[in-house]
């Protein structure tokens, strides 16, 4: 993220305006960091560990980056007392709440390139879980885009979201069982545990947005 960036989005009139924009990077920055996450577990599970490091040392990257953005929010727009009171508090806690997504993110690729792995972690159910998380961080994104111009519109996102949760949750524990069972490594839990919790604490965002909806519409 470059300086010119932050240089565009703080030369204009409108700080709301910077501040929506500010917000929104930082929530474009999970799909991302999301993608990475995929390609990095297959570059793992196919033994390219050199690949695996490169995607763990960009999802990092983007994590650090998405702190710059919060830091600018804050000394650009909320330390010049921008928006009401209880307005600030509420764009702060949608920042952390995006911020939360993306340190689960950057959590479960540290976690995977611990070990050197393979084939064998991995239940057919994990490819499934990846495809549906895919679809979460996609809806979680499309509402918080959505919530600054169509109140309707992010609150249906939010509720494709949780049903995707829920299908996430019934994967996780049919490849749970299998683990439980002996017949994965141990190993498999600890990335099904991480891999899952992105889900989770998306839709705990989206929890929150849908009480910002609720209030404000």
């Amino acid at each position: 993220m470059s300086g010119d960036y932050f240089s565009k989005i703080l030369g204009e009139k409108d700080i709301h305006k910077k501040g929506t924009e500010l917000f929104l990077k930082l929530v474009d920055s999970i799909e991302i960091a999301y993608k990475a996450y995929v390609k990095a577990i297959f570059a793992w599970r196919e033994k390219d560990y050199e690949k695996g490091f490169e995607l763990r040392d960009e999802i990092i990257q983007l994590e650090r980056d998405a702190d710059i953005v919060k830091d600018v929010f804050f000394e650009s727009i909320f330390r010049k007392k921008a928006y009401l009171p209880q307005i600030t508090e509420e764009r702060h806690k949608l920042m952390l709440n995006a911020d939360i997504v993306l340190d689960c993110i950057e959590r479960g690729v540290r976690v995977l390139c611990l070990k050197k792995i393979d084939e064998s972690y991995f239940p057919p159910e994990f490819d499934e879980i990846l495809e549906e998380t895919e679809d979460v961080i996609e809806l979680y994104i499309e509402a918080h885009r959505a919530f600054f111009d169509d109140y309707e519109k992010a609150a249906k996102k939010a509720r494709k979201l949780e049903k995707k949760r829920d299908e996430v949750r019934d994967l996780y524990y049919k490849a749970l069982e299998k683990v439980l069972n002996d017949e994965f490594p141990r190993g498999t839990r600890r990335l099904l545990n991480d891999t899952t919790r992105i889900s989770i604490r998306a839709e705990e965002g989206i929890d929150y947005l849908k009480v910002l909806i609720a209030r404000h519409s």
